[in-house]
Protein backbone atom coordinates (compact mmCIF):
# COMPACT_ATOMS: atom_id res chain seq x y z
CA UNK A 1 0.00 0.00 0.00
CA UNK A 2 2.81 2.41 0.94
CA UNK A 3 4.52 1.69 -2.38
CA UNK A 4 1.31 2.54 -4.27
CA UNK A 5 0.97 5.78 -2.33
CA UNK A 6 4.61 6.65 -3.03
CA UNK A 7 4.20 6.04 -6.74
CA UNK A 8 1.00 8.09 -6.78
CA UNK A 9 2.71 10.99 -4.97
CA UNK A 10 5.63 10.89 -7.40
CA UNK A 11 3.24 10.85 -10.36
CA UNK A 12 1.45 13.88 -8.92
CA UNK A 13 4.70 15.83 -8.57
CA UNK A 14 5.75 14.77 -12.05
CA UNK A 15 2.51 16.07 -13.56
CA UNK A 16 2.30 19.28 -11.51
CA UNK A 17 5.86 20.36 -12.41
CA UNK A 18 6.20 18.65 -15.79
CA UNK A 19 7.25 21.83 -17.61
CA UNK A 20 9.97 22.48 -15.02
CA UNK A 21 11.28 18.89 -15.13
CA UNK A 22 11.49 19.11 -18.92
CA UNK A 23 13.24 22.47 -18.58
CA UNK A 24 15.89 20.84 -16.37
CA UNK A 25 16.51 18.10 -18.94
CA UNK A 26 16.69 20.40 -21.96
CA UNK A 27 18.77 23.07 -20.22
CA UNK A 28 21.21 20.45 -18.94
CA UNK A 29 21.29 18.97 -22.45
CA UNK A 30 22.29 22.34 -23.92
CA UNK A 31 24.84 23.24 -21.22
CA UNK A 32 26.49 19.80 -21.26
CA UNK A 33 26.64 19.81 -25.05
CA UNK A 34 28.32 23.23 -25.03
CA UNK A 35 30.79 22.08 -22.38
CA UNK A 36 31.56 18.87 -24.31
CA UNK A 37 32.32 20.84 -27.47
CA UNK A 38 34.88 23.12 -25.81
CA UNK A 39 37.87 20.78 -25.99
CA UNK A 40 37.45 19.66 -29.65
CA UNK A 41 36.68 23.22 -30.78
CA UNK A 42 39.52 24.70 -28.73
CA UNK A 43 41.93 22.23 -30.32
CA UNK A 44 41.33 23.96 -33.66
CA UNK A 45 42.56 27.29 -32.30
CA UNK A 46 44.99 26.69 -29.46
CA UNK A 47 47.46 24.17 -28.02
CA UNK A 48 45.62 21.66 -25.87
CA UNK A 49 47.36 22.67 -22.67
CA UNK A 50 45.95 26.18 -23.08
CA UNK A 51 42.49 24.74 -23.83
CA UNK A 52 42.73 22.72 -20.62
CA UNK A 53 43.66 25.83 -18.67
CA UNK A 54 40.68 27.72 -20.13
CA UNK A 55 38.19 24.95 -19.34
CA UNK A 56 39.64 24.39 -15.88
CA UNK A 57 39.64 28.13 -15.32
CA UNK A 58 35.95 28.23 -16.14
CA UNK A 59 35.20 25.69 -13.41
CA UNK A 60 37.50 27.49 -10.96
CA UNK A 61 35.78 30.82 -11.64
CA UNK A 62 32.39 29.20 -11.17
CA UNK A 63 33.58 27.78 -7.85
CA UNK A 64 34.67 31.23 -6.64
CA UNK A 65 31.37 32.82 -7.69
CA UNK A 66 29.17 30.13 -6.16
CA UNK A 67 28.49 31.90 -2.85
CA UNK A 68 27.64 35.27 -4.49
CA UNK A 69 25.37 33.38 -6.90
CA UNK A 70 23.40 31.94 -4.00
CA UNK A 71 22.96 35.39 -2.51
CA UNK A 72 21.87 36.82 -5.87
CA UNK A 73 19.28 34.07 -6.23
CA UNK A 74 17.94 34.95 -2.77
CA UNK A 75 17.85 38.63 -3.62
CA UNK A 76 16.41 38.67 -7.13
CA UNK A 77 14.39 35.46 -7.42
CA UNK A 78 14.88 31.87 -8.53
CA UNK A 79 13.15 31.75 -11.89
CA UNK A 80 14.48 35.19 -12.74
CA UNK A 81 18.09 34.04 -12.32
CA UNK A 82 17.36 30.87 -14.28
CA UNK A 83 16.27 33.19 -17.09
CA UNK A 84 19.58 35.05 -16.73
CA UNK A 85 21.40 31.72 -17.04
CA UNK A 86 19.45 30.93 -20.22
CA UNK A 87 20.33 34.34 -21.66
CA UNK A 88 24.01 33.65 -20.95
CA UNK A 89 23.75 30.23 -22.59
CA UNK A 90 22.12 31.78 -25.65
CA UNK A 91 24.95 34.32 -25.86
CA UNK A 92 27.51 31.49 -25.59
CA UNK A 93 25.78 29.68 -28.46
CA UNK A 94 25.68 32.80 -30.66
CA UNK A 95 29.39 33.38 -30.06
CA UNK A 96 30.18 29.83 -31.16
CA UNK A 97 28.36 30.44 -34.43
CA UNK A 98 30.91 33.15 -35.28
CA UNK A 99 33.87 30.93 -34.50
CA UNK A 100 37.11 32.82 -33.87
CA UNK A 101 39.56 32.83 -30.98
CA UNK A 102 38.02 35.91 -29.27
CA UNK A 103 34.45 34.59 -29.66
CA UNK A 104 35.50 31.13 -28.40
CA UNK A 105 36.97 32.63 -25.22
CA UNK A 106 33.92 34.88 -24.83
CA UNK A 107 31.65 31.84 -25.24
CA UNK A 108 33.45 30.10 -22.37
CA UNK A 109 33.03 33.23 -20.22
CA UNK A 110 29.29 33.41 -20.97
CA UNK A 111 28.82 29.73 -20.17
CA UNK A 112 30.05 30.40 -16.63
CA UNK A 113 26.85 32.36 -15.98
CA UNK A 114 24.80 29.64 -17.63
CA UNK A 115 26.15 27.06 -15.19
CA UNK A 116 26.39 29.43 -12.22
CA UNK A 117 22.67 29.91 -11.63
CA UNK A 118 21.43 26.45 -12.65
CA UNK A 119 22.06 24.55 -9.40
CA UNK A 120 21.27 27.31 -6.85
CA UNK A 121 18.28 28.55 -8.86
CA UNK A 122 16.88 25.03 -9.26
CA UNK A 123 17.47 24.02 -5.64
CA UNK A 124 15.94 27.23 -4.28
CA UNK A 125 12.95 26.92 -6.62
CA UNK A 126 12.25 23.35 -5.54
CA UNK A 127 12.88 24.29 -1.92
CA UNK A 128 10.04 26.78 -2.04
CA UNK A 129 7.56 24.01 -2.94
CA UNK A 130 8.93 20.95 -1.13
CA UNK A 131 7.38 19.73 2.09
CA UNK A 132 9.13 17.32 4.44
CA UNK A 133 7.32 14.30 3.09
CA UNK A 134 7.98 15.19 -0.58
CA UNK A 135 11.51 16.61 -0.47
CA UNK A 136 13.16 13.30 -1.36
CA UNK A 137 10.92 12.85 -4.40
CA UNK A 138 11.65 16.40 -5.58
CA UNK A 139 15.38 15.69 -5.44
CA UNK A 140 15.04 12.31 -7.11
CA UNK A 141 13.08 13.82 -10.00
CA UNK A 142 15.58 16.67 -10.30
CA UNK A 143 18.51 14.26 -10.49
CA UNK A 144 16.67 12.01 -12.94
CA UNK A 145 15.91 14.78 -15.42
CA UNK A 146 19.40 16.27 -15.10
CA UNK A 147 20.80 12.82 -15.90
CA UNK A 148 18.47 12.57 -18.90
CA UNK A 149 19.95 15.82 -20.21
CA UNK A 150 23.51 14.57 -19.71
CA UNK A 151 22.79 11.29 -21.52
CA UNK A 152 21.12 13.14 -24.42
CA UNK A 153 24.16 15.40 -24.78
CA UNK A 154 26.54 12.43 -24.61
CA UNK A 155 24.70 10.39 -27.23
CA UNK A 156 24.27 13.33 -29.61
CA UNK A 157 27.88 14.56 -29.35
CA UNK A 158 29.35 12.30 -32.10
CA UNK A 159 26.69 13.50 -34.54
CA UNK A 160 27.02 17.20 -33.65
CA UNK A 161 30.79 17.04 -34.17
CA UNK A 162 30.22 16.20 -37.84
CA UNK A 163 29.00 19.75 -38.46
CA UNK A 164 30.48 23.23 -38.41
CA UNK A 165 30.58 25.52 -35.37
CA UNK A 166 27.75 27.46 -36.97
CA UNK A 167 25.48 24.41 -36.76
CA UNK A 168 26.75 23.50 -33.30
CA UNK A 169 25.91 26.94 -31.97
CA UNK A 170 22.53 26.89 -33.72
CA UNK A 171 21.59 23.56 -32.08
CA UNK A 172 22.50 24.88 -28.63
CA UNK A 173 20.58 28.10 -29.33
CA UNK A 174 17.46 26.15 -30.33
CA UNK A 175 17.70 24.11 -27.14
CA UNK A 176 18.07 27.31 -25.11
CA UNK A 177 14.92 28.78 -26.68
CA UNK A 178 13.04 25.54 -26.02
CA UNK A 179 14.20 25.74 -22.40
CA UNK A 180 12.93 29.32 -22.24
CA UNK A 181 9.41 28.33 -23.21
CA UNK A 182 9.42 25.44 -20.75
CA UNK A 183 10.57 27.74 -17.95
CA UNK A 184 7.87 30.26 -18.83
CA UNK A 185 5.31 27.45 -18.56
CA UNK A 186 6.58 26.39 -15.12
CA UNK A 187 4.87 27.46 -11.87
CA UNK A 188 5.97 30.83 -10.54
CA UNK A 189 8.23 31.25 -7.52
CA UNK A 190 6.62 30.48 -4.20
CA UNK A 191 7.66 32.46 -1.12
CA UNK A 192 9.75 30.43 1.34
CA UNK A 193 8.26 30.66 4.82
CA UNK A 194 10.43 30.53 7.91
CA UNK A 195 11.01 26.96 9.04
CA UNK A 196 9.95 25.30 5.82
CA UNK A 197 13.37 24.60 4.33
CA UNK A 198 13.24 20.85 4.25
CA UNK A 199 15.47 19.75 1.39
CA UNK A 200 18.60 17.88 2.44
CA UNK A 201 21.89 19.75 2.40
CA UNK A 202 22.72 20.94 -1.10
CA UNK A 203 25.56 23.07 -2.49
CA UNK A 204 23.20 26.08 -2.56
CA UNK A 205 23.05 26.05 1.25
CA UNK A 206 26.15 24.34 2.50
CA UNK A 207 28.76 26.36 0.63
CA UNK A 208 27.60 29.50 2.39
CA UNK A 209 28.86 28.19 5.75
CA UNK A 210 31.87 30.02 7.18
CA UNK A 211 34.99 28.34 5.82
CA UNK A 212 36.93 28.19 9.13
CA UNK A 213 33.90 26.75 10.90
CA UNK A 214 33.66 24.12 8.21
CA UNK A 215 37.33 23.19 8.57
CA UNK A 216 36.90 22.78 12.34
CA UNK A 217 34.04 20.38 11.71
CA UNK A 218 36.16 18.46 9.21
CA UNK A 219 39.05 18.14 11.69
CA UNK A 220 36.70 16.93 14.42
CA UNK A 221 35.49 14.07 12.22
CA UNK A 222 38.87 12.93 10.92
CA UNK A 223 40.01 10.55 9.49
CA UNK A 224 36.65 9.84 7.81
CA UNK A 225 36.00 13.46 6.78
CA UNK A 226 39.54 14.03 5.49
CA UNK A 227 39.45 10.78 3.55
CA UNK A 228 36.10 11.69 2.00
CA UNK A 229 37.34 15.16 0.99
CA UNK A 230 40.51 13.80 -0.61
CA UNK A 231 38.59 11.03 -2.33
CA UNK A 232 35.99 13.47 -3.71
CA UNK A 233 38.82 15.65 -5.02
CA UNK A 234 40.63 12.87 -6.91
CA UNK A 235 37.39 11.35 -8.24
CA UNK A 236 36.42 14.75 -9.67
CA UNK A 237 39.86 15.06 -11.29
CA UNK A 238 39.19 11.77 -13.04
CA UNK A 239 35.73 12.71 -14.28
CA UNK A 240 36.90 16.19 -15.32
CA UNK A 241 39.61 14.58 -17.45
CA UNK A 242 37.11 12.14 -18.97
CA UNK A 243 34.88 14.99 -20.14
CA UNK A 244 37.92 16.71 -21.68
CA UNK A 245 39.45 13.67 -23.38
CA UNK A 246 36.47 11.73 -24.75
CA UNK A 247 35.03 14.61 -26.84
CA UNK A 248 38.50 15.06 -28.37
CA UNK A 249 38.69 11.35 -29.19
CA UNK A 250 35.24 11.49 -30.79
CA UNK A 251 36.27 14.54 -32.82
CA UNK A 252 39.24 12.62 -34.22
CA UNK A 253 36.86 9.83 -35.32
CA UNK A 254 33.24 11.09 -35.25
CA UNK A 255 31.91 7.65 -36.19
CA UNK A 256 32.68 6.30 -32.73
CA UNK A 257 29.10 6.66 -31.51
CA UNK A 258 29.81 4.26 -28.66
CA UNK A 259 32.13 6.81 -27.08
CA UNK A 260 29.25 9.27 -26.88
CA UNK A 261 27.29 6.68 -24.95
CA UNK A 262 30.42 6.15 -22.89
CA UNK A 263 30.11 9.65 -21.47
CA UNK A 264 26.60 8.82 -20.32
CA UNK A 265 27.45 5.41 -18.88
CA UNK A 266 28.63 6.97 -15.63
CA UNK A 267 25.10 8.25 -14.92
CA UNK A 268 23.30 5.26 -16.37
CA UNK A 269 25.19 2.83 -14.14
CA UNK A 270 23.87 4.54 -11.01
CA UNK A 271 20.31 4.25 -12.31
CA UNK A 272 20.89 0.51 -12.80
CA UNK A 273 22.96 -0.25 -9.69
CA UNK A 274 22.00 2.45 -7.18
CA UNK A 275 19.60 0.35 -5.09
CA UNK A 276 21.86 -2.72 -5.18
CA UNK A 277 24.93 -0.79 -4.04
CA UNK A 278 22.94 0.97 -1.32
CA UNK A 279 21.75 -2.37 0.06
CA UNK A 280 25.25 -3.82 -0.11
CA UNK A 281 26.78 -0.90 1.78
CA UNK A 282 23.95 -0.91 4.32
CA UNK A 283 24.54 -4.56 5.23
CA UNK A 284 28.19 -5.17 4.42
CA UNK A 285 31.62 -4.63 5.96
CA UNK A 286 32.19 -0.99 5.09
CA UNK A 287 35.91 -1.06 5.79
CA UNK A 288 36.34 -3.81 3.21
CA UNK A 289 33.86 -2.19 0.81
CA UNK A 290 35.96 0.99 0.71
CA UNK A 291 39.08 -1.11 0.07
CA UNK A 292 37.57 -3.10 -2.79
CA UNK A 293 35.39 -0.28 -4.14
CA UNK A 294 38.32 2.10 -4.39
CA UNK A 295 40.48 -0.64 -5.89
CA UNK A 296 37.80 -1.37 -8.51
CA UNK A 297 37.45 2.34 -9.33
CA UNK A 298 41.23 2.82 -9.67
CA UNK A 299 41.81 -0.30 -11.78
CA UNK A 300 38.86 0.36 -14.08
CA UNK A 301 39.96 3.99 -14.42
CA UNK A 302 43.40 2.84 -15.58
CA UNK A 303 41.84 0.29 -17.96
CA UNK A 304 39.65 3.01 -19.49
CA UNK A 305 42.87 4.47 -20.84
CA UNK A 306 43.64 1.24 -22.67
CA UNK A 307 40.57 1.17 -24.87
CA UNK A 308 38.23 3.65 -26.49
CA UNK A 309 36.12 0.87 -28.02
CA UNK A 310 33.16 -1.17 -26.72
CA UNK A 311 35.03 -2.18 -23.56
CA UNK A 312 34.99 1.50 -22.56
CA UNK A 313 31.32 1.03 -21.65
CA UNK A 314 32.05 -1.97 -19.43
CA UNK A 315 35.02 -0.37 -17.70
CA UNK A 316 33.10 2.89 -17.18
CA UNK A 317 30.16 0.97 -15.72
CA UNK A 318 32.40 -0.91 -13.28
CA UNK A 319 34.40 2.22 -12.39
CA UNK A 320 31.21 4.00 -11.36
CA UNK A 321 30.11 0.98 -9.34
CA UNK A 322 33.39 1.15 -7.42
CA UNK A 323 33.06 4.90 -6.99
CA UNK A 324 29.53 4.69 -5.60
CA UNK A 325 30.44 1.83 -3.24
CA UNK A 326 33.40 3.78 -1.88
CA UNK A 327 31.54 7.06 -1.51
CA UNK A 328 28.55 5.55 0.27
CA UNK A 329 30.75 3.53 2.64
CA UNK A 330 32.89 6.55 3.56
CA UNK A 331 29.82 8.71 4.09
CA UNK A 332 28.30 6.05 6.35
CA UNK A 333 31.54 5.96 8.37
CA UNK A 334 31.47 9.73 8.68
CA UNK A 335 27.84 9.58 9.78
CA UNK A 336 28.69 7.09 12.54
CA UNK A 337 31.43 9.37 13.94
CA UNK A 338 29.21 12.46 14.03
CA UNK A 339 27.06 11.96 17.11
CA UNK A 340 25.70 15.52 17.21
CA UNK A 341 25.01 16.12 13.49
CA UNK A 342 25.20 19.84 14.20
CA UNK A 343 27.48 20.59 11.26
CA UNK A 344 26.25 18.30 8.50
CA UNK A 345 25.92 21.22 6.11
CA UNK A 346 29.42 22.50 6.84
CA UNK A 347 30.98 19.10 6.25
CA UNK A 348 28.99 18.54 3.06
CA UNK A 349 30.06 22.01 1.91
CA UNK A 350 33.77 21.27 2.22
CA UNK A 351 33.26 17.95 0.44
CA UNK A 352 31.43 19.74 -2.39
CA UNK A 353 34.20 22.37 -2.52
CA UNK A 354 36.80 19.59 -2.85
CA UNK A 355 34.81 18.09 -5.71
CA UNK A 356 34.51 21.46 -7.47
CA UNK A 357 38.26 21.98 -7.17
CA UNK A 358 38.84 18.56 -8.72
CA UNK A 359 36.68 19.48 -11.69
CA UNK A 360 38.84 22.56 -12.19
CA UNK A 361 42.07 20.53 -12.06
CA UNK A 362 40.94 17.59 -14.25
CA UNK A 363 40.77 19.43 -17.60
CA UNK A 364 44.09 21.18 -16.90
CA UNK A 365 45.82 17.86 -16.22
CA UNK A 366 44.25 16.30 -19.31
CA UNK A 367 45.21 19.26 -21.46
CA UNK A 368 48.88 18.90 -20.55
CA UNK A 369 48.98 15.09 -21.00
CA UNK A 370 46.75 14.61 -24.08
CA UNK A 371 49.04 16.34 -26.57
CA UNK A 372 52.20 14.55 -25.49
CA UNK A 373 50.84 11.09 -24.68
CA UNK A 374 47.44 10.72 -26.36
CA UNK A 375 43.92 10.15 -25.03
CA UNK A 376 44.54 6.79 -23.36
CA UNK A 377 47.45 8.01 -21.29
CA UNK A 378 45.62 11.23 -20.42
CA UNK A 379 42.83 9.15 -18.85
CA UNK A 380 45.35 6.85 -17.14
CA UNK A 381 47.24 9.81 -15.64
CA UNK A 382 43.96 11.15 -14.27
CA UNK A 383 43.30 7.76 -12.64
CA UNK A 384 46.72 7.62 -10.94
CA UNK A 385 45.58 9.81 -7.97
CA UNK A 386 42.89 7.16 -7.31
CA UNK A 387 45.64 4.55 -7.04
CA UNK A 388 47.58 6.75 -4.60
CA UNK A 389 44.48 7.28 -2.45
CA UNK A 390 43.82 3.53 -2.42
CA UNK A 391 47.40 2.85 -1.30
CA UNK A 392 47.17 5.53 1.41
CA UNK A 393 43.89 4.11 2.64
CA UNK A 394 45.26 0.56 2.70
CA UNK A 395 48.39 1.51 4.64
CA UNK A 396 47.26 4.30 6.98
CA UNK A 397 43.46 4.40 7.29
CA UNK A 398 42.06 0.90 7.00
CA UNK A 399 44.07 -0.63 9.89
CA UNK A 400 42.81 2.11 12.25
CA UNK A 401 39.15 1.83 11.24
CA UNK A 402 37.06 -0.28 13.61
CA UNK A 403 34.17 -2.05 11.87
CA UNK A 404 30.93 -0.08 11.86
CA UNK A 405 27.62 -1.41 13.10
CA UNK A 406 24.84 -1.93 10.57
CA UNK A 407 23.36 1.53 10.03
CA UNK A 408 20.91 3.02 7.62
CA UNK A 409 22.91 5.00 5.07
CA UNK A 410 22.21 8.73 5.54
CA UNK A 411 21.56 11.01 2.61
CA UNK A 412 24.88 12.13 1.18
CA UNK A 413 25.81 14.86 -1.33
CA UNK A 414 25.19 13.33 -4.74
CA UNK A 415 28.41 12.46 -6.57
CA UNK A 416 28.52 14.49 -9.77
CA UNK A 417 30.00 12.50 -12.63
CA UNK A 418 29.54 15.43 -15.00
CA UNK A 419 29.82 19.18 -14.83
CA UNK A 420 27.16 21.02 -12.86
Amino acid sequence: MDGSLSRAATATLLKAFLAFWLFLAVDKFALTLHYSLLSPLGERLLPLWIVGLLIGGESFLQMLLDVPAGRIVDRFGRRRMLFVGLAALSAAALLLMDFTLPTFIASIACSVLGWLFLAPGTNAYLLSYAQRETSGRFLALRDTFWSVGVVLASVSLPFILLYTPLVMGAVILILAFFSLFLLLASPHDKPVLHGTRTLPAEPYHVRRTAFLKSLRAIRRLNPASGMLCIYSFVAAIFYGAIWFVVPLAIASDPHQQLLGLGLGIFDLSIVVLGVVIGTLVDRGNKRLLVFYGLLLFAVMGLLLGLTLGPLFLLFGFLATAGDETTGLSLWSWLHSLDKEHAHDGAVAGVISFSEDFGYAIGPVLAGFTYGGFGPGWAIAFAALPLVLVWLSYSVFIRPAWAELPLLDIPRMPRRRRHKS
